[in-house]
């Protein structure tokens, strides 16, 4: 068929008066779902291509209505399969910083979140500085300049595999060239730098082998200065109360025993720190350790935890 604006006339002729209106159309589509008594035998040669003639003309009756919102036309819907789900897997979207919000358990334990960017390839998104790893978060979206703190030197290498190279400072997501920045309160704990148009945090995480360096601590690889306002343990609860949560951070720094690079191969569970500074942190923990820079071994702070949360 070549000549369009002869459609309708053409359908009208070989319909033996039939009308393709929008009252049609709604009598197709009711029939799909109501039983007819009466069957309508079609010619079988025609049946398949003046079906498909009808319902093209009524869809073009009918389209300039439902555009214009004329008639009382119903669009008709149905859902392509059943309930949808995510997975088990926590997703969690970029957000401003301090607007990670402490889950609303309602009397049940918060399941795991996770705050660390997902991985490309073989590594995820980082910034090696020396020794130092760190790990890009999802929260926030963009630091606040308030928690912008001095220049500690720029990229100087862009590369897929940060582990084979001896450059100063080294990432798979930072453009070279770009200044990586100090963030105020951390003392190396945490570092920004831009990535995708937006100053973004990275927090310090072990890596090829390496997570602490010299004498370091847990304090000075997870909070630096900063003061520990809430805490979050999946499966466990929630810490609101300051107070509280300094408590548990220091039975965390006083107890918590490092035993290697490795990340604990037992981390069902996600333990997320909110800081005086605005910044949320996380820690993966089951069997009495906790992860991110280096495994730590704290079964004191678990006991803590639980105590805390039933009174």
């Amino acid at each position: 068929m070549k000549r369009l604006e002869n459609l309708k006339e053409i359908a009208d002729r070989n319909l033996c008066g039939l009308k393709a209106d929008p009252s049609l159309l709604q009598q197709i589509l009711c029939a799909q779902t109501t039983p007819q008594k009466k069957t309508v035998r079609w010619r079988p040669i025609l049946a398949g291509s003046l079906a498909a003639v009808l319902l093209l003309c009524a869809g073009l009756i009918a389209l300039p209505n439902l555009i214009r919102g004329d008639g009382d036309m119903n669009v008709v819907s149905r859902s392509a399969g059943g309930a949808q789900t995510l997975g088990s897997f926590p997703l969690t979207a970029n957000v401003p910083a301090g607007s990670v919000s402490i889950s609303e358990s309602s009397g049940k334990a918060p399941g795991y979140r996770n705050l660390f960017a997902p991985g490309q390839n073989a590594n995820f998104p980082l910034l090696k500085i020396g020794e130092a790893t760190y790990r890009l978060l999802t929260s926030p979206s963009s630091l606040s300049d308030s928690l912008l703190g001095d220049q500690i030197g720029r990229v100087t290498e862009f590369t897929s595999e940060p582990a084979v190279s001896s450059s100063a400072i080294v990432s798979n997501i930072v453009a070279a060239d770009q200044p990586v920045y100090a963030v105020q309160g951390m003392k190396g704990a945490a570092v920004a730098a831009e990535t995708d148009g937006s100053l973004r945090v990275f927090q310090r995480v072990s890596y090829s082998g390496t997570a602490i360096v010299g004498s370091e601590g847990l304090k000075d690889v997870l909070l630096g200065s900063a003061q520990v306002v809430a805490m979050e343990l999946s499966d466990v609860g929630v810490i609101d109360r300051q107070d509280v949560a300094q408590q548990l951070a220091d039975v965390l720094l006083q107890n918590a025993q490092y035993e290697g690079a490795a990340e604990s191969a037992n981390n069902s569970q996600s333990l997320l720190l909110w800081l005086s500074n605005g910044l949320v942190v996380q820690m993966n923990a089951g069997g009495g350790t906790l992860s991110a820079c280096g495994t730590w071994s704290c079964p004191e702070f678990f006991d803590a935890f639980s105590d805390a949360v039933s009174n």
